[in-house]
């Protein structure tokens, strides 16, 4: 399946029972910070059920009192009712036939003015939808129902709504920080349709899980003790048969379907994995739009995309079928338990054990008990599609992030001059490749370190230990005297200013992306940083200026210009520690030269790194770090290394020029 649907890191998807009884557990766990409005549910469901139980009764009083025109004797004697009906009788004892319709009707009226037909019917806050699981979740995301029409029942409903959301929300903001703190090895295996997918359309099965394991199982075992102690007060032994047909369908629905939960977990989790396929190349396909039309790769990546679009839907059209084959065995199991029930209800008709009137009571309560049942019975292969997106979502959270603090957190004096230092630092990648071995050497505040070397000698991998955005396998770095492992990672990476190769741009403003490195940046800070950056001449040039939108990752932008912008971004975060991945790579030798004389100028309070191919900005350096193969082979100044007359620093040197 790992093959199939791109998965590299989530690639053990079986599950057994007692993994979903354990993810059951964890997905109530979101219930506790929703307490409260848990609790209001809880009591307006107990007042739905209890408004609803009189309602067939009055349709009994219509029946025997108006249409029948049976008396209502003072004292009620002979009459089955339950006592909650009393208050009418004695009120309407004595009333002629019409009187007494007209009073239970208007009785009947007010109870639907705020319950509606209490039980039977659902008041559901449902979209259309599709069959596949991204359309249905957003049904999940504010899903609600509630067993009342009328005033309560909307107010019911507007709470389910909202109780949905709110755990929706947790667990995608708990998700959503999770994946975002994942190591740069991970980020770099997953591709981001899968994440999110994960965030989008998985998240929101545990507000699922959570009303099906708590509110429903809740509701059926109120309704079901309401009616038993109704039926059992008023019809003594006859209808408790009644009962007992309604609740035998409980275990055969179990029997009958429990084979079918396994292959549900199988046939969801595919159908997700699918569907984050479909994502993932939707997503690629945009990103590199550019790449594929120069390359001629359109009609590829047109196919590539048709074929995962094809096995989502076939796997969604699988889901489907696995769903209505579990409501076929229900369906069959209700019709044969429905006979019976309905034999027991007419026999005691024609025996004269039951009025016309108890028809529609019996039938009512009968139809709650049986649907309760059913419902009871289907709880567990209902949920195995929550079950299966369940997974993806824990495994998310469950897999390893950076630390945000070490156990021992360390915070140094920022204001002081500062000395880095690598001691026989090692780097292997999950996938066993080594980048980096027994590397060592220092740098010191006020100075600029080009690290130097040929592609693959593991540069950047170096570049990337010093914010932890990697973490070394041997050796350690540290920051006057401190292991960068014992120090908390926020607050180190709010002192270090990292400018990538690949340049990072929000699709919105200029200032908007400028930002991002110092929140509380005014326009002239912005201008200060942009001047040094060699970027205030085309901002000012822009109509809008700092307000300009730059467009989807800085589109409306050139390479250079990205660049600039980008850099700029590093200085005015005001970091005493500046990495600049090969900052001058796409900018003309003017603009470079401009840009080289700013951060030289700049530099006394800061230690600078610096990955670079270009001589002219190598050669500015302090200090040069020569590596081949993910090992130092040369260290020195400039002149020192090209007075080697076989040095490998020299030989790089000598190819450029």
């Amino acid at each position: 399946m790992a093959e199939i649907y791109h998965d590299r890191l989530d690639v053990r998807t079986a599950l057994t029972s007692g993994d979903v009884v354990g993810l059951f557990r964890r997905a109530l766990g979101y219930l506790w910070p929703q307490r409260r409005l848990f609790a209001a549910r809880v009591g307006l469901m107990v007042l739905i059920y209890g408004l609803g139980l009189p309602l067939p009764w009055f349709l009994k009083v219509l029946i025997d009192h108006g249409v029948m025109q049976q008396a209502i004797p003072a004292d009620g004697e002979g009459l089955l009712y339950p006592v909650f009906m009393g208050w009418f009788l004695d009120s309407a004892a004595g009333m002629d036939p019409l009187a007494v319709t007209i009073y239970a009707l208007v009785v009947l009226a007010v109870l639907f003015l705020f319950v509606g037909y209490s039980g039977n019917t659902l008041l559901e806050a449902n979209l259309a939808e599709g069959a596949d699981v991204a359309t249905r979740s957003e049904n999940k995301i504010s899903a609600g129902s509630s067993a009342a029409h009328g005033l309560i029942g909307l107010l019911d409903l507007c709470l389910a709504i909202r109780l949905s959301q709110r755990i929706t929300h947790h667990v995608r903001g708990v998700l959503f920080s999770r994946l975002s703190r994942q190591p740069l090895t991970s980020l770099n295996l997953q591709r981001s349709g899968d994440a999110m997918f994960r965030v989008m359309h998985d998240a929101p099965s545990i507000a699922g899980i959570c009303h099906a394991l708590t509110l429903s199982p809740l509701a059926m075992v109120v309704s079901v003790g309401a009616n038993l102690w109704v039926l059992t007060a008023v019809y003594g032994g006859v209808a408790p048969e009644l009962v007992w047909i309604g609740f035998s369908a409980v275990g055969l629905t179990l029997v009958a379907t429990s084979p079918l939960a396994r292959w549900a977990r199988r046939v969801s989790q595919a159908s997700r994995a699918s569907g984050s396929a479909t994502t993932d190349e939707l997503e690629e396909g945009f990103r590199n739009v550019a790449a594929v039309q120069s390359l001629g790769g359109s009609e590829r990546q047109r196919d590539q995309f048709a074929a995962a679009s094809r096995e989502s839907f076939r796997q969604s059209l699988l889901l489907v079928w696995v769903a209505n084959a579990v409501e076929w065995i229900a369906e069959n199991v209700h019709l044969v338990f429905a006979t019976a029930g309905f034999w027991v209800i007419f026999t005691g008709i024609v025996r004269g054990e039951l009025t016309l009137g108890d028809t529609p009571v019996v039938i009512r309560m009968y139809s709650l008990l049986y649907e309760t049942a059913m419902q009871f019975g289907r709880i567990w292969i209902d949920q195995q599609d929550n079950a299966a997106a369940a997974r993806r979502v824990f495994f998310s959270m469950d897999h390893e992030v950076e630390p945000s603090a070490a156990k021992r957190t360390t915070e140094l004096q920022w204001s002081d001059p500062l000395t880095l230092r690598f001691e026989g630092v090692g780097f292997r990648y999950p996938d066993g490749r080594r980048a980096l071995d027994a590397v060592s050497f220092e740098a010191l505040t006020g100075q600029t370190v080009a690290i130097v070397g040929p592609s693959g000698a593991g540069k950047t991998t170096l570049a990337q230990m010093t914010p932890r955005f990697l973490h070394p396998t041997e050796g350690r770095i540290t920051l006057n005297g401190v292991d960068l492992a014992e120090m908390d990672t926020a607050g180190l990476r709010r002192h270090v200013a990292y400018v990538f190769q690949e340049h990072q741009l929000l699709t919105d403003t200029v200032a908007a992306n400028l930002r991002i490195a110092n929140p509380q940046a005014g326009i002239a800070d912005m201008e200060s940083a942009c001047r040094l950056a060699g970027a205030l001449d085309f901002v000012h040039a822009m109509p809008e200026g700092f307000d300009a939108r730059i467009g989807r990752g800085g589109g409306a932008l050139s390479t250079g210009q990205k660049q600039r912008l980008s850099i700029a971004r590093g200085l005015l975060r005001g970091a005493p520690i500046l990495i600049l991945d090969e900052p001058t790579a796409a900018l003309d030798p003017e603009t470079e030269r401009a840009l080289l004389d700013s951060l030289s100028a700049s530099r006394e309070d800061r230690l600078t790194i610096v990955i670079a191919h270009r001589l002219s900005t190598i050669e500015r350096a302090d200090r040069i770090v020569y590596l081949d193969q993910g090992r130092v082979v040369e260290s020195g100044t400039h002149d020192e290394l090209m007075a080697k007359p076989d040095g490998a620093y020299r030989r790089f040197v000598d190819l450029q020029t």
